[in-house]
């Protein structure tokens, strides 16, 4: 098939119809105080998360990767209809590991949130404010139902294209990164955190090009004493020019 593409030259794949359902970009934050210099910890955080349930039209946003344009003589995409599904009611179970030196703080995370995802973070804590950045791997499970044809000049001129069509789930792999800025008061704190990633499905075998999801977290906190805390706040996520959605969140952290 591939050298059949090459051959012709000029090829089209008409999505008439791309449906898949994505995740607001995982939230990562400081340790929330003013850790004291050579210290470590350990956090296990649960949070319940609800976003609006709402179907972005990504149609303006979406064309096949560039590489893969070149790589089959100027195939082209046109898509009628393309969307990500999104928001709903959805949990996070994470665990990190911080260790700050003097000023400068240097962290792990494993989590869930719709997938496996994690991270390394390096930040700054002095006595009110910490702040940082993050990397990390996003794995996430999507459902992803699409349907069109394959034209070429032949197949048009007979009207025998070849159609292509799939409706199943699968795993999407990510690479997400952001950053963080935090303020604690005694045991009150503020945070602000922005996470970003672009999904990266597959049609037959090929990458495509879509929009970017990133999440804004505005949480406020209160820490009970060295082991307890809780956190409460709103999310905010842009879909690059395609729309925007909102959502709360809500969760209790443990520490060792």
């Amino acid at each position: 098939m591939a050298c059949a593409l090459v051959s012709t030259g000029c090829v089209t794949t008409n999505l008439h119809r791309f449906c898949m359902t994505a995740s607001e970009a995982p939230e990562v934050h400081g340790a929330n105080t003013n850790l004291k210099p050579k210290s470590n910890n350990w956090r296990f955080t649960g949070k319940v998360n609800y976003n609006y349930e709402k179907k972005v039209d990504i149609s303006e946003n979406f064309h096949w990767n560039k590489t893969l344009d070149e790589l089959f003589d100027g195939e082209k995409i046109e898509s009628s209809d393309a969307a990500y599904k999104m928001g709903g009611l959805d949990f996070t179970g994470k665990i990190d590991y911080l260790y700050k030196s003097n000023y400068f703080v240097f962290g792990l995370g494993a989590g869930y949130k719709d997938g496996l995802f994690n991270h390394v973070t390096f930040g700054w804590s002095f006595s009110h404010i910490e702040f940082g950045v993050f990397t990390g791997i996003y794995y996430q499970y999507s459902d992803l139902q699409y349907y069109g044809e394959v034209v070429t000049s032949d197949c048009e001129d007979e009207g025998d294209c070849q159609k292509i069509s799939d409706h199943n789930s699968e795993l999407n792999t990510s690479v997400f990164g952001g950053a963080y800025a935090g303020i604690y008061l005694d045991k009150l704190f503020f945070n602000y955190s922005v996470s970003t990633y672009t999904p990266n499905p597959q049609i037959s075998g090929k990458g495509l090009n879509i929009p970017s999801i990133t999440s804004h977290y505005f949480t406020v906190g209160y820490r009970f004493n060295d082991w307890l805390e809780i956190t409460a706040g709103g999310i905010f996520t842009d879909i690059d020019d395609a729309g925007t959605n909102g959502g709360y969140t809500g969760g209790v952290s443990f520490y060792l």
